[in-house]
């Protein structure tokens, strides 16, 4: 055997030896704990932001209740639809829906028809026969911005424009 198997360490040198990885492994952990808080925080994100991005994933659809008493499903958009939907959102006002009414010129015709192709997109994956007269008599303002920002939110274009 050699001696340094043989030989028994002091009471004091154990506890130091302990105090010194006690002291360490604290140091070890602040560090962790530290770095883990760092993460989260460039992490967090709202709780509409994370219901928004939930709603793109799993394509869930909105729902809303027309004047004709009818509740509609209004689906995330394929590519194709989505793309035109950005070019339309373009022609119309959509913070105001009202504005797209009020004549101001030679192209107020075209903005309103703009509008209502818009909100038929909503429908069409679902409502083939819907049509443009039926939302001309049973959509409202409200309805309208309602649909509007249904098909952004759940497209996720919030961000993009």
């Amino acid at each position: 055997m050699s001696e340094r198997e043989t030989v028994i360490p002091r009471a004091n040198e154990e506890a130091e030896a302990l105090a010194k990885a006690t002291e360490q492994a604290k140091e070890v952990e602040a560090v962790t704990e530290a770095e883990a808080k760092k993460e989260a925080e460039k992490k967090a994100i709202t709780q509409e932001e994370a219901d928004i991005r939930e709603k793109v994933f799993f394509e869930e659809d909105e729902k809303v209740r027309l004047r004709d008493g009818k509740t509609y499903s209004i689906p995330p958009l394929g590519l194709k639809d989505a793309r035109m939907l950005m070019k339309k959102l373009n022609t119309i006002e959509s913070g105001v829906i009202i504005a797209n009414l009020i004549p101001d010129g030679e192209d107020d015709e075209d903005r309103y028809d703009e509008l209502l192709n818009v909100l038929l997109m909503a429908f069409k994956p679902y409502y083939s026969s819907m049509t443009v007269e039926h939302l001309e008599e049973y959509v409202d303002l409200d309805n309208a911005k309602k649909i509007i920002d249904c098909m952004i939110g759940l497209n996720g274009l919030k961000k993009s424009m």
